[in-house]
């Protein structure tokens, strides 16, 4: 019944989605309609970086527990480099239970008890466990203050410029700092991180972490995976300077059935949870109802057929070298132009290069080869001879009735 009242909450939502989403502010990439108490979002493409809707997404704010999605990409690269491993003990200091005491999340480790690496991976992501992220980031270089600076070399290899860390929880420090990104660069990160470390999505959509030897039990906090089909992660973050942060991630041929690519939304910002999860949503909802997979090649469709009297068939087909699709907007137009080879003639080997296809679309130009499928023999001599005649009667023809 639950998950029912959450189909039908999730349906309602989306029907008053697209009910307002007449006003699509143009050129600006912003959702007219979306709540107004969000600082900034960005939604795009995992795999290509495509943006399809933005607000203020270059705009550095505070992140809160987003600040874990850079963590655990070090602890990835040092199970990576062979530095620490998945079943590596780690015993929990003091520091550790002080930081399972405070308001913010925790998975609730104790000092004195011994966890393994894998273990503080599901509490940092799925529960956002401010004591897996020290006692990992101690771990892995000795202190959370050589982490964070490890944290900021990483940022700067990556290329995202507006951010800074000085922990590796994403909390306030002593001095009311707090750890900073713009949403664009979360983005980025989010991306580099799903497609190097694609585990993270493992520990994003677990349910809860369960650790029954130490009597740990905890819910995920990542919203909107039982609301919406196709999400499958992947952190929150919530403190009073950044307030109600989420990076969901989503699988759009989950929630719709033909689009085969994935999203990710990153919102900053939000007043209140149910603003940031209602944000999120209109996203998410605006790239199914409006970005579509166009396959615009196909390398076993023809685009052109060449009549060729040098070839036996008479004819000549040329094929894309390569598939190409394109995940589109409704009403822009993907615009194709041939370009063949002067003198083509049999015989022609498969896989030979014949011209190529110009494919233009939102600003963006990709170049496909044309190649033949198959081996095309040479017409014999007669053959040849055959084929001309037809072809100057034919044309005389076509003059005779044209007259």
């Amino acid at each position: 019944m639950k998950k029912i009242k959450m189909r039908v909450a999730a349906l309602l939502s989306m029907a008053v989605f697209l009910f307002t989403s007449m006003s699509f502010s143009k050129g600006e990439g912003k959702i007219v309609g979306l709540d107004e108490n969000v600082s900034s979002y960005v939604i795009g493409n995992e795999e290509t970086g495509d943006i399809y809707c933005e607000k203020n997404s270059d705009q550095p704010r505070a992140i809160a527990s987003l600040t874990k999605l850079m963590t655990f990409y070090l602890v990835r690269d040092a199970i990576e480099e062979g530095k620490i491993k998945l079943d590596t003990s780690v015993k929990a200091d003091k520091r550790t239970e002080e930081l399972t005491s405070w308001e913010y999340s925790a998975l609730g480790l104790k000092e004195g008890e011994s966890y393994s690496v894998e273990e503080l991976l599901q509490g940092l992501i799925a529960v956002s466990g401010n004591d897996c992220a020290y006692l990992l980031a101690k771990t892995v270089a000795g202190s959370e203050e050589a982490f964070a600076k490890k944290m900021n070399e990483k940022a700067k290899e990556l290329g995202l410029k507006s951010q800074k860390y000085y922990n590796a929880s994403g909390i306030d420090t002593k001095d009311d700092k707090e750890n900073q990104s713009s949403a664009k660069d979360l983005f980025n990160l989010a991306r580099e991180l799903i497609k190097k470390y694609p585990d993270i999505l493992k520990y994003s959509s677990m349910d809860e972490v369960n650790i029954p030897g130490k009597g740990i039990k905890k819910s995920s906090t990542i919203p909107l995976k039982d609301e919406i089909k196709g999400v499958d992660g992947l952190k929150t973050g919530t403190t009073e300077k950044a307030g109600y942060c989420l990076i969901s991630s989503v699988d759009m041929k989950e929630l719709d059935g033909n689009d085969e690519f994935r999203c990710l939304g990153v919102v900053l910002g939000a007043d209140q949870k149910d603003t940031r999860d209602s944000a999120m949503k209109d996203l998410i909802y605006y790239v199914s109802r409006f970005y579509s997979c166009e396959k615009v090649l196909d390398k076993n469709r023809s685009v052109e057929s060449i009549e060729e009297a040098s070839a036996k068939q008479g004819y000549v087909e040329v094929y894309p070298a390569e598939d190409l699709t394109i995940i589109s907007k409704d009403n822009i137009n993907v615009a194709t132009k041939i370009n063949l080879n002067k003198n083509i003639k049999a015989p022609i080997k498969k896989g030979e290069i014949l011209g190529s296809v110009d494919v233009n679309y939102g600003g963006k130009d990709y170049k496909v080869d044309l190649v033949a499928k198959d081996d095309i023999e040479e017409a014999s001599f007669l053959g040849k001879i055959t084929r001309s005649v037809k072809n100057n009667v034919n044309f005389l023809l076509d003059l005779l009735i044209a007259r």
